[in-house]
């Protein structure tokens, strides 16, 4: 069946400009980037190194974003600087989204964010996303994570937290996508939206 922890990890293009798929939210999402930048400049949130990388994941979680219908009650797992929270959050206002990020310099940046860009659908979570499941608070609709985790940890953990017909959605990568679809899991659905854009789909 494969190892899903040995996979190579998604790796976005080196040089990518921006293409959102609509202009929903182009200006906020512009903003977002430039909230990011400056905040980094004296906290670390986002390597540095890897803004060449931006434009993809921006794209990416846009993307992300035209595949969920509205309204819906989305969690994201390991929110870290925002990706995809904060766009998912910017690109659905009829839907409420949920941050999960357990480290405090980063729910800082989040607050920051939404504060900023008066993202009111939004609600940031300063814990571990363990410590949520246990707690039962929270009843997605959707629940997403971008590299949070290994997709079989993934799915293990979403299924503690998922409701009867959630659906999970994972950014991968296009070796990613060969690999799993070599393995022919029929419980997976894999998405191909746009070139260079992969998504894993598990209905719960």
């Amino acid at each position: 069946m494969g190892n899903w922890a040995s996979m190579p990890k998604h790796s976005p293009p080196k040089s990518h400009s921006l293409r959102l798929t609509s202009q929903r939210g182009g200006l906020k999402i512009q903003n977002y980037i430039s909230l990011l930048k400056d905040y980094n400049t004296h906290t670390n949130i986002y390597s540095a190194k890897a803004y060449d990388h931006l434009p993809f994941h921006i794209e990416n979680c846009d993307i992300l974003a035209s595949l969920i219908d509205q309204p819906q009650t989305i969690v994201d797992m390991g929110s870290g600087s925002g990706l995809p929270a904060i766009i998912l959050a910017i690109c659905l206002p009829q839907s409420r989204v949920y941050a999960i990020e357990s480290k405090r310099r980063k729910t800082r940046f989040l607050d920051h964010v939404k504060d900023a860009l008066s993202l009111e659908n939004l609600t940031i979570l300063n814990e571990d996303v363990n410590d949520v499941i246990r707690s039962q608070t929270l009843q997605p609709t959707t629940i997403t994570a971008k590299a949070f985790a290994p997709y079989d940890k993934v799915i293990k953990i979403s299924h503690k937290l998922a409701l009867k017909w959630t659906v999970l959605y994972i950014p991968i990568s296009q070796s990613q996508h060969d690999i799993l679809a070599s393995l022919n899991r029929s419980e997976l659905t894999l998405l191909n939206p746009k070139p260079g854009h992969y998504f894993l789909k598990r209905q719960f």
